[in-house]
């Protein structure tokens, strides 16, 4: 069932459903812009720009957020979603960058003085609704440094900037208020060897999000991957040589005591994994690793820039995170994760996979207990949320050849960085770190990585250019 409201919303979020999406198309501040009021955004130096650009601002801040609320991919990329397609429709506003989103504000063009502003309250504004639970005192205080950061707008602009940013969050905070988000129907287990289901104790990781309306998809199921290797059937896919194949290799590689995994293999297991909460988890990896390319890349750019790579991105990671879901629970191939299929192989069977009831995953808690994420296997998230990461970027860039090296948060790669030579090796690499750490199999990362790819081409096509 579909709820047009949480529970427990906060006042902020009340507000904002109820505005009428037919009066919001153009968002008008109490006076409009003049030509006069400052010279163009270009012309600040790059001391003043990039070092102290809001939008990498709050895209940092908002990985605290991420660290707070925890839990599966979906939540955190719409939240992170709607935040930047605010940022985004905001700043379009005051100087055309692409297409809109959802709103434009034509009496604010030109009022370059209102750029920051604009940001810091459309940031906080969206954050506050999308994510009700964050502590409100967190936020106010985040809000308080964008504040204090270097601004050249008068407080006339400053307050222009506040009012645009405020009704654009609020416009894009109602635009989603009914989309499937809070969707609560409980997952129906299939119980039966093979298929997958949830850990003793613990609910199904968000199994409706699959169905949530996408950003720029069409649906979820848009880009929905094949069968598993082509099998007609899951009962035909259990039996055959190459589920053995695939089984036999993460029970080799993937297994907490594996003597075939190297250290370096076990490195970048952890390195990627951010699965626990308290971390920026893997969609935060991606918003981070995003900041550190643009810095490079760009370290003289404009919030304009930026919030258009961030508009992009975080749109891409979004999408990825409702086509993922969808594949994972909207099909018949709810198959097991690598644990199951190691300790209960005698269950199939299949005569070329011999049963380890002791084999655990490496993939454990800081208590070294061992776990497997608690949502189906295929297709993989981490793969997933990769490949749309460094499709949308490349598009952004123009390129693949953008080396990098960037941090974790992960506490089991405590202080680790590595560096990449290109964008896709980044995605690759992500994706292998699934095996490695025993909780996917190849097939699940081959058909996620594809699926990315898909999603970051169908955004750049079809929103903000």
């Amino acid at each position: 069932m579909l709820r047009s409201a949480r529970q427990g919303r906060t006042a902020l979020q009340a507000a904002v459903v109820g505005l009428a999406l037919a009066g919001i198309a153009t968002l008008a501040p109490a006076t409009a812009a003049t030509a006069e009021e400052a010279p163009d955004y270009e012309t600040v130096p790059a001391t003043a720009r990039g070092s102290n650009d809001h939008v990498l601002y709050w895209n940092n801040a908002i990985l605290d957020v991420f660290r707070k609320t925890g839990g599966t991919p979906g939540p955190l990329s719409r939240g992170g979603a709607i935040m930047n397609l605010a940022i985004y429709d905001s700043l379009n506003s005051i100087r055309t960058i692409g297409k809109p989103y959802l709103t434009k504000d034509t009496t604010v063009a030109g009022s370059y003085g209102s750029v920051n502003s604009a940001v810091d309250y459309a940031a906080y504004t969206a954050l506050r609704g999308a994510f009700p639970n964050y502590p409100v005192a967190d936020l106010d205080a985040k809000l308080k440094t964008a504040l204090a950061l270097p601004d050249r707008g008068t407080v006339a602009q400053r307050d222009r900037g506040r009012l645009l940013g405020t009704k654009t969050a609020e416009a894009h905070l109602a635009n989603r208020a009914n989309d499937g988000s809070g969707d609560t129907t409980p997952y129906v287990v299939t119980d039966a060897p093979g298929h997958w289901k949830p850990a003793v104790g613990k609910p199904a990781g968000a199994p409706n999000w699959g169905k949530v309306k996408p950003f720029a998809l069409t649906s979820g199921a848009q880009f929905r991957p094949g069968t598993i290797g082509g099998f007609t059937s899951p009962e035909a896919l259990l039996k055959s040589p190459e589920y053995a194949q695939q089984v036999n290799e993460i029970k080799r590689i993937g297994g907490k005591n594996s003597t075939a995994r190297t250290a370096d293999q076990t490195q970048l297991a952890h390195y990627w994994a951010n699965d626990l909460d308290g971390t920026y988890k893997p969609v935060g990896q991606q918003y981070d690793h995003t900041s550190v390319i643009f810095r490079k890349y760009r370290p003289n750019a404009s919030s304009f820039e930026s919030a258009k790579l961030f508009g992009l991105t975080s749109v891409a990671l979004a999408d990825a995170a409702i086509a993922i879901w969808d594949s994972k629970y909207n099909t018949n191939w709810d198959v097991w994760r690598p644990a199951d299929a190691i300790t209960r192989a005698g269950e199939v069977p299949n005569p070329n996979i011999v049963p380890d009831p002791a084999w655990q995953p490496q993939e454990q808690d800081l208590a070294g207990n061992s776990f497997s994420p608690n949502f189906p296997t295929y297709v993989s998230g981490h793969s997933g949320v990769a490949a749309a990461w460094a499709g949308i970027v490349r598009h952004y860039f123009g390129t693949d050849n953008l080396s990098f090296t960037a941090g974790t948060d992960d506490p089991l790669a405590k202080g680790v960085t590595r560096s990449f030579t290109t964008l896709s090796a980044a995605a690759k690499e992500k994706a292998d770190s699934r095996k490695y750490i025993g909780v996917h199999f190849e097939w699940d990362n081959a058909a996620a990585l594809t699926l990315g790819y898909k999603v970051a081409d169908q955004v750049h096509l079809g929103i903000l250019n």
